[in-house]
């Protein structure tokens, strides 16, 4: 393995709650925007309840393109754009908490004084990204970012990876991507990279990572499954 892409919240860094109230103000503000006549129903089908996201729903762990399905279904018309520009908007407006978890950031200075190449592949903003990277001083940590701005790609479509492999001369197999969603993990089987790695440290629950190959509590213990795979 030459490459290994880390998710961001949940897997990197303990999972940022602010991205928990701009999911309910987005649905809040697709309710209060269009006609939606049983509001209580629509909170539901999205996962909203009691002002808190459900974990392994669309809002939970749904990408926007699966956001923007529901949303259209919902309210019967293309509310797309609407929905793609008000979730950029608030992405880019909010304040996130950007804390390691514990050991991981130990974990990839080892992995890249071993010679890996180390990259974030992410459905936060840049912007979102590069507080983070500034805020915890880990800018030299990593060798490629990859965010999700407003109409593009986002995992697990496999052109998320594009500037990757448009790049960097490497192939797919010798790929490792880890993350927190079975999006992370589809992700590698959709651009049918070498390994996928869940972790539990964000939230998914661990019959949820279906598509992984391997799971584990944090993203310390990855060194230790490139090992075991690579015996294999």
């Amino acid at each position: 393995m030459e490459w290994i892409l880390f998710d961001k919240d949940g897997t990197l860094i303990e999972f940022d709650k602010s991205w928990e109230k701009i999911g309910v103000r987005l649905v809040d503000s697709f309710l209060d925007k269009f006609p939606i006549a049983d509001k209580e129903a629509a909170h539901r089908q999205l996962g909203v309840i009691d002002d808190a996201i459900v974990p392994n729903s669309v809002m939970g762990s749904g990408s926007l393109d699966d956001m923007v399905k529901a949303f259209n279904n919902i309210a019967g018309e293309d509310v797309s754009d609407w929905t793609r520009n008000t979730s950029q908007e608030l992405v880019d407006n909010r304040v996130p908490e950007n804390n390691w978890i514990e050991g991981v950031y130990e974990t990839i200075k080892a992995l890249k004084n071993e010679g890996y190449k180390i990259g974030i592949v992410t459905s936060d903003s840049r912007k979102g990204v590069m507080q983070f990277l500034e805020d915890t001083n880990s800018e030299d940590a990593f060798d490629l970012i990859i965010s999700t701005e407003t109409h593009a790609a986002e995992k697990p479509n496999p052109a998320v990876l594009n500037p990757l492999f448009d790049h960097y001369d490497v192939r797919p197999a010798e790929v490792v991507i880890v993350g927190d969603t079975n999006n992370d993990m589809k992700t590698k089987v959709n651009a049918e990279l070498g390994l996928a790695i869940g972790v539990l440290s964000g939230i998914a629950k661990k019959d949820e990572l279906e598509d992984a190959d391997y799971i584990i509590d944090t993203a310390v213990d990855v060194p230790k499954i490139l090992k075991q795979h690579s015996e294999k």
